[in-house]
């Protein structure tokens, strides 16, 4: 089969995935993954390997561009304690506790066993944007697991490294710890240079086509220059995204941002489920390679794994997080109990750890690398039990435990829509003083912002007034372009308060970009 066979393949089984994702409400990537599994154990068909670049370098650089790009910095920053323990202090105990169990239960010798313990410890950022965002978790919770899930890999690739190279029989702590810094700081660096560089490029240009090309250019420019310099890549296209982002507003225009959200969106979409459903097509081949004389052992050994990753995190949750939650309160609900209960259960992995798993080397030293076939099995149970369990399930919980935020989130986007039409309707009187409008275009948009507020006070927030075409449309134009920068301005303010939630905020920044787009 060519590579534009499989390639069309794939997409029409997502689309009949999704179709039937959309049906029954589950979601789509627990169904992808299922599907996978199913369709890879029909005879007949071909079996295919997912080869570690093709997700390292063809997948992975632009998902996590794009999420870190719609990540609120603020946010980030807002709960850093938090992101960088369970990315850090989480990931090394979780190491430490996965490679004692595949010591002591599958008998695979320290080294390798950590090497195990480092591609499932960290949380994967695909999975965790994918799922996470669309199961209506309290924005703090989500902030935190995307945040988590972004930087993690720093830590798991520096112990993975350091895990492999101990298999030859090199080891230092001392050396895995400078190690850990230099990859995690070189990758940071790496990104925000590059962010740095388009974003000067960008700047002066209006061109959505040019700067999707130069977006996919940060990507995969800074994860291919930080890998090459022996660095994080992921978390170099994770720093060229947020350094982006949040330069967003000022080096693109409204009709651009316009255009090229779709673009994102499908590009991220389609990349996501084609990643989904590859893990799913592995499982054939993975459980083919394993030694028939210890697969009970092996199996024993990854459903214990399993287990031990998913009892870390709760202990971890509801023992750790709540004592930092004292020293940086993340607000309301994530601190209660209730809400790390639902970070427990979010603790997914996905590609990037089985695509660490598949690119093992097969020797180390000048031998075999010793229990390779059950290291990768042993990674792949991790992310399908992490992965699949929870995110068929998780919505569930969150609705059970009170934590839906459907009816709050509207009430937010309500008041936010509000303050920000009051806003325009305030300067609308300001420019009414100053200058010699005439009173028809004061009454025109004075009868289109009071008309949006009755309609959100009846919780109907959409705006389709027509401002007329039988004025003067020079006096309009400019007219309108005032009344979008105080909107804009209020917005910042919102944003810099924190007084809405992130989806919020781009939801209402795109419905003014639309606004100023008719100009």
């Amino acid at each position: 089969m060519s590579t534009v066979e499989l390639l069309v393949g794939l997409l029409a089984v997502i689309a009949l995935l999704g179709v039937v994702a959309d049906r029954s409400g589950l979601p789509y990537p627990a169904v992808l993954v299922l599907g996978g599994i199913v369709l890879g154990m029909l005879p007949g068909l071909p079996d295919y390997r997912l080869h570690p670049k093709l997700v390292l370098l063809g997948f992975i650089p632009v998902l996590v561009y794009a999420a870190a790009f719609r990540a609120a910095s603020f946010d980030l920053r807002r709960y850093a304690l938090h992101i960088i323990s369970l990315a850090t202090g989480f990931v090394l105990l979780t190491v430490l506790a996965e490679g004692a169990a595949a010591h002591l239960i599958g008998a695979i010798s320290w080294a390798p066993a950590f090497v195990a313990g480092a591609l499932a410890a960290p949380t994967d950022p695909v999975s965790a944007t994918a799922v996470i965002s669309h199961v209506g978790a309290p924005e703090q919770i989500v902030t935190v697991l995307e945040g988590e899930s972004l930087i993690n890999d720093g830590t798991g690739l520096a112990v993975y490294q350091v895990a492999v190279s101990a298999v030859s029989g090199g080891f230092s702590i001392g050396h895995a710890a400078i190690r850990l810094l230099e990859i995690s700081a070189g990758g940071v660096a790496a990104g925000a240079a590059v962010g740095w560089i388009l974003v000067r490029i960008r700047r002066p240009l209006d061109s959505p086509s040019i700067e999707i090309v130069l977006g996919l250019l940060a990507a995969y420019g800074s994860y291919i220059a930080a890998l090459s310099a022996g660095f994080s890549g992921v978390l170099a296209a994770v720093s060229a995204g947020i350094y982006t982002g949040m330069h967003g507003q000022d080096i693109s225009s409204p009709q651009s941002r316009l255009r090229m959200e779709p673009v994102w969106d499908a590009a991220t979409f389609v990349l996501e489920s084609v990643l989904f459903l590859l893990i799913g097509l592995q499982l054939r081949r993975i459980v083919s390679g394993l030694p028939p004389g210890h697969l009970t052992q092996t199996i024993l050994t990854a459903g214990t794994s399993v287990i031990v990753v998913i009892a870390l995190r709760f202990t971890w949750m509801l023992g750790v997080a709540p004592m930092l939650a004292r020293i940086s309160p993340m607000e309301d609900q994530p601190t209660s109990r209730r809400g790390f209960v639902v970070m427990s259960w979010s603790g997914m992995r996905g590609a990037l750890s089985l695509a660490g798993a598949l690119s093992i080397p097969l020797t180390s030293g000048g031998r075999l690398f010793p229990a390779r076939d059950e290291v990768i099995f042993l990674v792949y149970c991790v992310v399908l039990g992490t992965l699949i369990i929870p995110s068929l399930t998780l919505e569930r919980l969150i609705r059970r435990l009170g934590l839906g935020q459907s009816q709050q989130l509207r009430e937010q986007e309500l008041k936010t829509r509000a303050r920000v039409a009051h806003a325009a309707l305030s300067r609308l009187e300001e420019m009414a003083e100053e200058n010699d409008v005439p009173e028809e275009l004061l009454s025109r948009f004075r009868g289109i912002y009071e008309l949006r507020l009755s309609r959100l006070e009846g919780e109907r927030s959409d705006d389709k007034s027509d401002d007329g075409s039988d004025i003067d449309v020079s006096r309009a134009q400019n007219l309108r372009h005032q009344l979008v920068l105080a909107q804009r301005r209020a917005l910042d303010e919102i944003r810099q308060e924190r007084a809405a939630a992130t989806e919020i905020i781009s939801r209402i920044q795109h419905d003014i970009d639309l606004e100023e787009a008719r100009r």
